[in-house]
């Protein structure tokens, strides 16, 4: 089995790391896919890190257990003397998951001060490209990115966000090639197949679009991200009640009654598809839960307040249909 070895900034102990996934009760590398590769502890002898569901990096101690090892230097933050870069890291997401601007803001010079000191330390990348990106500081965002895969080049979230910012920045034939290079990097993970689709969708090539997602669902019959593929073909051919049935019969919770791990922008186009059938009530509760992720990088090239205002008013029509079946 061939395992990847990341040489981080010399002053520092962690060596490269990998978080979990169950499938089947059995755990695999969250970062390297590889022939299906089982989870191997010699693969991270010192620190690990740990994705969250908002999309950042944590460090811990070995085996994701306690605080992660303390550098073997150090340097000023405000005066303050940084010892572990990691806890810093962590620190610094803390605050980055505040909705409070003046702490999102000390996010981002906790980490722009931790890349200067550290510019290979992998979590202070790809968290910094993430703040850049929620405040659609596009160029600064793929600079981060494009280093972070130097670092640890198989975590498969890296071309995700790459070929995100490359739509929005008008380079789509770019963003298309890292979607599929991202796709091998995690052959369990059906989320660059999804957004290859949404691609093709949006460029009106509906049938290329249906391959990626049929190859998504082959995956994952069950999976909400495919099922909201084929909910907004529907929607492009104008079959809102089609879409809407589709949004309403997909589930997002597992059998153990755990949420999964799906695209948030769901909530949105479900509560569009339910607005256009009437269904206020419906549209006002998905557009209130996907206001509960202003860190989704659905909001990089959305405006919340604009969803704010889409809730207000589902919820003005939702409180006039209330008031009629009662």
């Amino acid at each position: 089995m061939r395992y990847f070895q990341i040489l981080f900034f010399s002053i520092l102990l962690f060596q490269e790391s990998h978080s979990q996934t169950n499938i089947a009760g059995k755990q695999y590398k969250d970062l390297l896919w590889g022939k299906e590769e089982e989870f191997d502890t010699s693969d991270f002898p010192n620190g690990s890190y740990s994705r969250v569901p908002e999309d950042f990096i944590l460090t811990y101690g070995k085996l994701w257990k306690e605080s992660p090892p303390k550098s073997r230097a150090y340097f000023l933050y405000k005066n303050e003397k940084i010892e572990n870069s990691g806890g810093f890291n962590n620190k610094a997401v803390s605050f980055a998951l505040d909705q409070d601007i003046v702490k999102r803001k000390e996010a981002v010079n906790m980490l722009e001060a931790g890349v200067k000191f550290d510019p290979h330390f992998f979590p202070f990348r790809y968290n910094l490209g993430r703040l850049y990106q929620i405040d659609h500081r596009y160029d600064k965002a793929k600079r981060e990115f494009e280093f972070a895969s130097y670092e640890v080049p198989e975590f498969y979230k890296i071309y995700i966000h790459l070929g995100r910012l490359l739509e929005l920045t008008n380079e789509p034939d770019e963003a298309v090639a890292m979607y599929k290079k991202a796709v091998p990097l995690n052959k369990f993970n059906t989320e660059a197949l999804i957004l290859l689709a949404e691609h093709f969708l949006n460029s009106e090539l509906r049938n290329r679009a249906l391959l990626y997602l049929r190859a998504a669902l082959k995956i994952d019959e069950e999976n909400p991200n495919a099922k909201m593929g084929l909910a907004r073909l529907e929607m492009n051919s104008k079959k809102y009640m089609n879409a809407y049935k589709i949004f309403k019969r997909t589930e997002l919770f597992d059998s153990e009654g755990k949420r999964k791990d799906y695209d948030k922008k769901f909530h949105f186009y479900f509560a569009e598809t339910a607005s256009f059938v009437g269904d206020y009530i419906t549209a006002e509760s998905q557009y209130t839960e996907l206001l509960k992720y202003p860190n989704d990088p659905f909001f990089g090239s959305f405006s919340y307040k604009v969803v704010e205002r889409r809730k207000e008013i589902a919820s003005k029509f939702a409180t006039i249909k209330k008031s009629e079946i009662e």
